[in-house]
């Protein structure tokens, strides 16, 4: 990477003011899922897209392949970073646009953590240096999981399996740094970002989707050309899965916070 030692990369599986200017890091890379995913999808052969209304309802070029109604948290951790513009999706990014230096969006609906994902394009062989790894969140309790386990409310074993997943997470990182001393690496702990009171910020719903999920061809993403709910800033969750625009800007509000300004 042209970055070298300064490459800022997120991995994914409180309001701030945004500060738009010279960008915080010279470059941002992001990796990850559909949280992240910002139109990588929109041409495999795949049922994890997200390039259809009433998908990015709330966004100013209409559907684009975020999970959202409207931005996404890579969206605002841009933001955050000074960046003026969101990081474009590799799907559309030409390899000899200059552009691609600034940074890319490799993020993937429905990308994996099993080992041999992504080997032979390692998180630091590539020059990343500054590296922020983001934790699960409480999947008990987002509304695809409640109607699969017909709960009433958060699903405590899948909680259970969050923090253990979230235990080992965190001894990972701390032995990333130690194995890799020229590196930096934190643990982003969104379980805890997203465990306060959201209703503070309007968010009043957070157990059920704002779109009218499907039930068949990718459940629990929202059905097409559906009409959504009115007051989606009170929503949490846009369709089965995913957060509104509302929740994504305080989850990245919360992560922000959360870096240190050595990673900076």
């Amino acid at each position: 990477m042209a970055c070298n030692l300064k490459v800022w990369l997120m991995v994914s599986f409180i309001l701030l003011p945004l500060v738009f200017g010279v960008p915080q890091v010279p470059c941002l890379f992001f990796m990850g899922d559909s949280l992240f995913d910002n139109g990588n999808n929109n041409n495999l052969v795949t049922e994890a897209k997200a390039n259809y209304p009433p998908y990015g309802i709330d966004f100013p070029q209409g559907p684009t392949g975020r999970f959202s109604n409207g931005k996404n948290m890579a969206d605002f951790l841009a933001e955050y970073l000074g960046f003026g513009k969101p990081i474009p999706p590799f799907a559309s990014t030409a390899t000899d646009d200059q552009e691609i230096l600034k940074g890319v969006n490799y993020a993937s609906g429905a990308a994996g953590i099993r080992d041999e994902t992504g080997y032979q394009l390692i998180l630091y062989n590539k020059g990343a240096r500054k590296i922020a790894l983001f934790g699960l969140g409480l999947i008990g309790c987002i509304p695809a999981e409640i109607a699969n386990y017909g709960a009433n409310g958060c699903v405590d074993t899948v909680n259970k399996d969050v923090q253990l997943f979230n235990n080992g997470l965190d001894l990972l990182v701390n032995d990333l740094n130690r194995d890799l001393p020229d590196a930096r690496f934190i643990y982003i702990n969104v379980t805890e970002i997203s465990s306060g009171d959201p209703s503070v910020f309007g968010i009043t719903v957070t157990n059920a989707p704002c779109c009218i999920v499907s039930t068949t061809i990718a459940r629990g993403q929202c059905a097409p050309n559906l009409v959504p709910c009115d007051n989606r800033s009170m929503y949490a969750f846009y369709d089965g899965f995913h957060p509104t625009q509302s929740a994504g800007e305080l989850l990245a509000a919360g992560a922000y916070a959360y870096l240190p300004p050595l990673l900076l």
